[in-house]
């Protein structure tokens, strides 16, 4: 065990949370008074950044504490791969699954593997359709909840795809939400009173356990308690247009105004709100069970989320692209030790394969002697030496200062980045590619029922991408991009041309990290 005072363990994933709208991060304006305190009770990590991107990867890098980003993008769990469930059957600890998030579950993935309970939330965003059927309330209109700018029309007045796959989703979602009463009907808190209801009726009090909570928002929809109130959102009481509970995959330039782009960040930022709301009913529930004194509970989310110009997204609204940039690729990563005096800001930067290795040093399941007190004869068990994760712990007793030098980020076989505390540097693979390409390739056609990883795992980068002999030369690629991290931290000036050596020097050290990943 690495610590007496940890018992159990509790994973919090926040889909879409971007770092820099939570008070403990330097926000100003968005209230997150629960994640705040528990950042400040506890360990804060300034520099976490999810590698693989974006929500299928990520799961999977936590399950297994491997890099993804040198070998898949969006695919299922392979049965060579082992999770976290793999590592503790048939040992003491319970594990448990509660979550709302739709590509988790999409068919074939498995990314509920081995959890001894599991229990899925219907309704949001990819699970609409389960909802197709229920009639909808003619007081609902799917058209009175988007931009009227979004939904062109041809001659004869028919909508282009876009257009009717925006209020097809839309209309799916109002036939479930129009039952709802209050926010406590929202999906956050759904999956935090289910998570509340294993751990107070349904654990063994007597062993230890695991718990996975993975909340899918504040992920669009954006529909925080003002849009079904009727009131104006807090965060922009002046804006007169429609709702907008989602918005165009898309470039924003010629599609979405700098209002609408505005009131979007509003309500993603009063949907903040909602989600600290109930993650501090979940936490003052943990003390109230007597649970928080031996129970390492983890904060994080996947990625963050473009949502307009500039530092805001870079031109582009939601992930249609394969931006690398700091708005989705730096995380929040917040700990509570018991045992661990906290009230501490963390520096070096981490990785998400980290939380993976905490979590089973935690557990007392990070080294190979682990596998003596488990297991059936003749039925292999597990253990956690090949993950790529390095354990949190000793960096949160004070032990050592750095956990990694640096970070990586990006989306297999379109673009790659490296992040040190003085610059990042960004290589794109391929720069060109449309909505319906990356969807196709990249998200494995999820979008049309999804193909099991085939076509992610077919996608063929050139081994010269990959690897770089030391001291040899590296060409740039004339739309790299190099960016002074602290002096343009959210990357609008590009400096490649007046930089061109750290470039390559950061290209290079990129270069050889992913090469050795792939050799493990």
């Amino acid at each position: 065990m690495a610590s007496e005072s940890i018992k159990n363990v509790i994973f919090i994933m926040l889909d879409t949370l971007q770092f820099n709208y939570l008070g403990c991060y330097g926000n100003k304006e968005v209230k997150t008074p629960n994640l705040d305190r528990f950042a400040g009770e506890g360990f804060l990590f300034e520099n976490a950044y999810s590698e693989g991107l974006p929500t299928i990867p990520v799961r999977r890098a936590l399950m297994t504490g491997r890099y993804t980003l040198p070998y898949g993008g969006w695919k299922p769990l392979d049965p060579e791969d082992t999770t976290l469930t793999d590592i503790l059957w048939c040992r003491e600890v319970q594990t448990a699954l509660v979550y709302d998030t739709p590509p988790m579950r999409l068919p074939k993935y498995g990314y509920s593997r081995g959890f001894d309970y599991v229990r899925f939330c219907n309704g949001h965003e990819l699970d609409h359709e389960t909802f197709s059927k229920v009639p909808l309330s003619e007081k609902f209109k799917p058209e009175d909840y988007v931009s009227p700018n979004w939904l062109t029309r041809d001659a004869d007045g028919e909508l282009d795809s876009s257009g009717k796959s925006l209020l097809r989703e839309t209309e799916c979602y109002l036939r479930q939400r129009q039952k709802w009463q209050s926010d406590a009907d929202n999906y956050v808190a759904v999956v935090a009173r289910e998570s509340d209801d294993w751990l107070r009726t349904k654990r063994d009090p007597e062993r230890p356990f695991f718990l996975w909570v993975d909340s899918f928002d504040p992920h669009e929809p954006w529909d925080p308690p003002s849009v079904w109130e009727g009131r104006p959102c807090p965060y922009d009481p002046d804006y007169t247009g429609n709702p907008l509970l989602l918005a165009p995959w898309s470039e924003v330039a010629g599609v979405l105004t700098e209002e609408e782009c505005r009131h979007i960040r509003a309500l993603y930022a009063e949907k903040v709100t909602l989600v600290d709301k109930w993650m501090g009913r979940l936490f003052e529930s943990l003390k109230e069970q007597g649970l928080w004194d031996n129970t390492m509970v983890v904060v994080t989310s996947d990625h963050g989320q473009p949502m307009g110009e500039g530092e805001h997204g870079h031109g582009i609204m939601r992930k249609c692209r394969p931006w690398p940039y700091e708005e989705l690729v730096h995380v929040p990563l917040m700990v509570h030790v018991p045992g661990l005096k906290g009230g501490k800001r963390i520096s070096s930067f981490v990785q998400n394969v980290d939380i993976s290795a905490t979590i089973m040093d935690a557990l007392g399941y990070y080294n190979t002697e682990a596998l003596h007190d488990a297991g059936h004869e003749s039925i292999s068990t597990y253990d956690a030496e090949d993950m790529h994760g390095i354990s949190l712990l000793p960096v949160m007793r004070g032990e050592t200062q750095t956990v990694r030098d640096f970070a990586i980020a990006g989306y297999y076989g379109m673009s790659w980045s490296i992040i040190t505390h003085d610059y990042s540097y960004i290589h794109w693979i391929t720069r060109e590619i449309d909505t319906d390409s990356m969807n196709k390739i990249f998200y494995d056609g999820s979008g049309k029922g999804g193909n099991a990883g085939r076509q992610s795992a077919q996608l063929e980068v050139k081994e010269e991408m990959w690897t770089c002999v030391p001291g040899a030369e590296v060409a740039l690629p004339q739309q790299d991009e190099l960016y002074d991290r602290k002096n343009d931290p959210f990357q609008l000036n590009n400096i490649i041309a007046e930089q061109p050596e750290k470039a390559k020097e950061l290209l290079q050290q990129l270069k050889l990290f992913i090469g050795e990943l792939r050799t493990t």
